[in-house]
């Protein structure tokens, strides 16, 4: 797990860099590089070559997600199907952003859901404003979340970094299974400060089974990079 953690913060090309396969509290250390995917790309991760995921409501499981329900599809923008991606806008949360083809795209009127087809790698994506949290940055929100995970649930591993383009990052590491899940999770917390108003800020929640964290931790990487928020200064 830290060997491929270091890839996806240091860069790969970053052999010296080796301290930053341990991540320490938030803040502790100087900022570490931002997310590099390495080599990955979308195709790898891509489980068709058309984007009927992303934009047909009579497929079986988005009927199953929006069927007498508030949830809707994420309007798809474009295809590339030679470079594996969709690009879609969340009007939920006023992003646009690029996922595999062959993937899910849901919407509330909160919440943007990614997940593939067996639902075990899911990204919720949601819209955080720090006063109401209670906390006075996204530092102390990371920090917050990792004690009341560890406080709750003793056997995760818990821990943040401020990456170096003001990102923080939370690893979260043996988090229990959710009902329908078959082992523990690695979820990581990507949070995104508002460059408006440091009160808000954008929050991408990236959950795998822990024995696929190492094929699907790199796919965080590209969406992070691959999107574009609109900001506002109270949202």
């Amino acid at each position: 797990m830290a060997n491929v953690l270091w890839k996806i913060i240091c860069g790969t090309a970053l052999a010296a860099g080796l301290a930053c396969a341990s991540l320490a509290p938030a803040g502790a250390q100087s900022p570490s590089p931002g997310l590099d995917p390495g080599d990955s790309t979308f195709k790898l991760f891509a489980l068709s070559t058309n984007a009927r995921s992303l934009q047909d409501t009579d497929d079986r499981i988005n009927r199953e997600w929006t069927g007498s329900s508030t949830e809707t599809l994420a309007e798809l923008l474009s295809a590339a199907p030679a470079e594996g991606y969709g690009l879609i806008r969340s009007k939920a949360v006023s992003i646009d952003l690029k996922v595999p083809l062959g993937w899910h795209a849901i919407e509330d009127h909160e919440r943007l859901a990614i997940f593939n087809p067996d639902r075990t790698v899911r990204i919720i994506i949601w819209r955080v404003d720090l006063d109401y949290e209670g906390v006075p940055d996204a530092e102390k929100f990371m920090a917050g979340k990792s004690a009341a995970l560890r406080s709750r649930f003793p056997s995760v591993q818990a821990s943040s970094r401020t990456l170096s383009d003001g990102q923080v990052l939370g690893v979260f590491n043996n988090v229990p299974a959710r009902k329908g899940d078959r082992e523990a999770r690695s979820i990581l917390d990507l949070m995104t400060p508002n460059p408006q108003n440091p009160k808000r800020a954008l929050l991408m929640t990236f959950g795998t089974p822990m024995s696929r964290a190492q094929e699907f931790l790199p796919l965080l990487a590209l969406m992070a990079r691959g999107t574009n928020v609109t900001w506002r200064k109270d949202y």
